[in-house]
């Protein structure tokens, strides 16, 4: 929650709202980030026969919205950072709306909460951000981000790490328990996001080569954290996993791109 925060409160929204001035093109891209990529992720995987934990984490995956840092990590690949931000932003405002129902009653993902909680959580969380970020920045005088642009990384790096730390609870004692099953995770979780990312750059070719590759970084890099943040004590151990072992691909393949 801390690094949707501070992106927030760094985002230009007069630009965001340029953006959605054109709802065409930013319907399209949300569109597929957050209905058409479950619907392929679960049908693409409902042959293999996964565990239901698995399963249920690769279709979040899917309809989860980009993670807060798509921008950040655009920038650093020399990528359309703009187009990352819209869909980030748009994504993740609507996430609430779509995954529960998406997952939950369309796909009959099995989470131990209610579709109606489920969303409501998700609602109070990305809402409760966006209230707090329009209320901080009415109050901070003008052109503080921008002046402050290295502290505010530098909190939402460290909002990142914590949240990694904080995920990895327990995962090194299911290792030795189930070593089959973390390191499946951790395969899948790869294999996931290099193939969304594949399929989202193909998906939008026909937009030229830089937009089509920040889709494909946007598809591949899915925010868990808003996920497991609203499920709190109800998400399964097992999906927790899967969460976990989804942060080493986006910790590590920008760098090998």
């Amino acid at each position: 929650v801390g690094p949707f925060l501070i992106a927030l409160l760094r985002l230009d929204w007069q630009r965001l709202g340029r953006y959605v001035r054109e709802p065409a093109n930013a319907g399209l891209c949300v569109a597929w980030l957050l209905f058409a990529l479950p619907v392929l992720v679960h049908l693409a995987i409902l042959p293999l026969g996964l565990p239901p934990a698995l399963h249920g984490g690769m279709v979040l995956m899917g309809a989860a919205s980009p993670l807060m840092a798509s921008a950040n990590l655009a920038l650093m690949l020399g990528l359309d950072a703009a187009l990352a931000v819209v869909v980030t932003v748009l994504g993740t405002a609507l996430m609430p709306f779509t995954l529960p129902p998406i997952t939950l009653h369309l796909l009959d993902v099995r989470i131990d909460i209610r579709l109606g909680e489920l969303m409501a959580r998700l609602g109070l969380i990305v809402g409760g951000c966006f209230l707090l970020a329009w209320a901080t920045r009415r109050f901070l005088p003008p052109g503080f981000a921008a002046r402050n642009a290295d502290v505010l990384d530098g909190l939402a790096v460290i909002g990142l790490l914590a949240f990694a730390i904080g995920i990895m609870d327990g995962v090194t004692h299911m290792l030795f328990a189930e070593p089959a099953f973390v390191l499946g995770c951790a395969l899948a979780a790869y294999g996931l996001n290099l193939g969304l990312q594949a399929l989202g750059s193909l998906a939008f070719a026909w937009r030229g080569l830089s937009p089509a590759l920040t889709m494909g970084l946007c598809s591949g890099n899915a925010n868990l954290g808003l996920l497991i943040a609203a499920l709190a004590d109800r998400a399964a151990f097992e999906l927790v996993v899967f969460v976990a072992m989804a942060q080493l691909p986006i910790y590590t393949l920008p760098m090998l791109q």
